[in-house]
């Protein structure tokens, strides 16, 4: 069995790159949109930013002080509902 080598110009294979990662995104944006539970539900950064209505710099200043609970897999920032919900209340009290 021999192997081909295929060389490939850069802007093309950042491209390529591109649209795998944007595939990858949406594939896990179906699994975690799939999640019915309220408690258990996780949500992505733009999701986040809406619900509490705050721009992405705003959200990564708050993950870098530590004001509200992610895990990152990959590329992709997850937020865990009750998380958020923990945060909501704190600044209500």
């Amino acid at each position: 069995m021999s192997k081909t080598v295929v060389i490939v110009d850069e802007h093309l294979f950042n491209k390529l790159m591109g649209k795998i990662d944007h595939l990858n995104d949406k594939i896990e944006s179906i699994s975690v949109s799939k999640n019915d539970g309220f408690k258990d539900r996780w949500y992505v950064t733009e999701e986040v930013c809406k619900l509490l209505n705050v721009s992405r710099r705003t959200l990564q200043n708050m993950r870098d002080n530590k004001v509200i609970a992610y895990k990152k897999t990959g590329r992709k920032i997850y937020y865990k509902a009750s998380d958020i919900e923990t945060y909501l209340e704190s600044i209500d009290a």
